[in-house]
């Protein structure tokens, strides 16, 4: 561990690179954003090493990837709650306010492993092995692409001197599961597709496969009926009626629809509705006016009473193929951008079909704005998915496509 007399007054290692590349350190963008805060100086600030290690922080959060969010890292530091990841975003926020322990923020996970001799990482592999059944040495080895495993063991240590450090909060995701480690050393881990569907995000379903496929798709995103939930479809070549395929009688008559009629849509499909088909409650005429309507929809759920939970609203649009028709990808983006937006900030769940194999260049575009793509096919048993992860790069095996999976 570094020697704390080589620090500056804010705990920061000096002894070590240039101006330009001490600048660039976690550390250093955190203590130069609290003095702009406090407008004071940052050997004002009291040191940040007593808090937590220093090296280990910076060599959580130092990555050549700027899309990367994990490892997250919250602590208590100069009267403030920290929030910092690894793509270089740091949030100040009032402690007394905002409640500093994470595992509050993310319900989703459980105490897996309590602290003991072993190593941080070994009881996060372990954590994981025992709920997973995989290999120890491939969660090892996950572990070790997601994190540096010695600086989360080191974060929250005692210093040198024996004096003990508040310490820090740590988050990450890997394997399909997230993980929280406390301060003491605790482990919790839960599913990253159960944080998902309970707190909100953006899902794309991409597949070149029939449309009874993509319903049993959607229908598992959008939510179990003993729960209430408000659902908002945007159905660009789809007709109404497939609302009623994929809810539950009262969620379905309680639906909004937003239709966007274009003049692709079938003979078949633009017939009367059934009589159990919801009604419409807006048709734009275009598609700038489409994705007006949808935000104000989207941010109108945020607002008002009832006060609703985080993945209460399910939006479903279906499909994006107009929108790559009439304006390209470039275009699908700029039209998609907004709605992801909108989606997060109430803390939806909103799913994206989009009607063309995985391996599609058109795919590779979009995928960056959604958190995970769920892949269909028509394997060798069957109708089949796979999903995702994009903060994580982990993609599960491939499973049955059936109506019974979770939602």
């Amino acid at each position: 561990m570094t020697d704390d007399r080589s620090r500056n007054g804010a705990g920061v290692d000096e002894r070590d690179g240039t101006a330009a590349g001490i600048r660039s350190r976690p550390s250093i963008s955190l203590i130069e954003r609290l003095a702009d805060e406090t407008d004071r100086s940052p050997l004002e600030l009291p040191p940040l090493n007593e808090t937590v290690d220093v090296d280990a922080l910076d060599r959580l959060l130092e990555t050549d990837d700027p899309e990367r969010s994990w490892p997250t890292v919250v602590f208590r530091y100069a009267n403030y709650r920290v929030r910092i990841t690894a793509n270089g975003t740091i949030e100040l926020s009032d402690p007394d306010e905002t409640d500093v322990s994470v595992v509050d923020e993310w319900t989703h996970v459980s105490v897996a492993a309590e602290s003991d001799e072993r190593s941080v990482a070994v009881r996060v592999a372990s954590a994981i092995a025992d709920r997973s059944g995989w290999d120890r040495s491939r969660v090892r080895t996950a572990i070790g692409d997601a994190i540096d495993p010695d600086a989360l063991d080191r974060l929250s240590r005692r210093r040198e001197n024996g004096i003990s450090r508040p310490g820090a909060t740590v988050l990450f995701s890997v394997l399909g599961h997230d993980v929280v480690v406390d301060p003491g050393g605790t482990v919790s881990v839960g599913s990253t597709l159960g944080r998902l569907k309970q707190t909100g995000g953006n899902v794309l379903i991409a597949g070149g496969v029939p449309d009874d496929l993509v319903d049993i798709a959607s229908a598992t995103l959008l939510g179990d009926p003993d729960r209430d939930r408000r659902h908002l479809f945007a159905l660009l070549d789809r007709d109404r009626r497939i609302v009623a395929d994929r809810l539950a009688p009262t969620d379905a008559a309680s639906a909004q629809v937003v239709d966007y009629a274009m003049t692709a849509r079938s003979v078949a499909s633009a017939s009367a509705p059934a009589a159990d088909a919801p009604a419409i409650v807006d048709e734009p005429a275009d598609l700038d006016e489409l994705e007006a309507t949808i935000d104000a929809r989207i941010r109108a759920f945020g607002t008002g009473a009832p006060l609703w939970e985080p993945g209460d609203l399910r939006l479903c649009v279906d499909s994006l193929r107009p929108v790559l028709d009439e304006c390209g990808p470039d275009g699908t983006v700029a039209f998609l951008e907004p709605i992801c937006e909108a989606v997060r900030d109430v803390s939806g769940l909103g799913h994206y079909v989009l009607p063309v194999d995985r391996d599609d260049p058109l795919v590779d575009r979009l995928e960056s704005l959604f958190d995970a793509t769920i892949e269909l096919r028509v394997g060798d048993c069957g109708p089949q998915q796979r999903w995702h992860l994009h903060e994580s790069g982990y993609t599960t095996d491939w499973i049955g496509l059936a109506r019974s999976g979770e939602r």
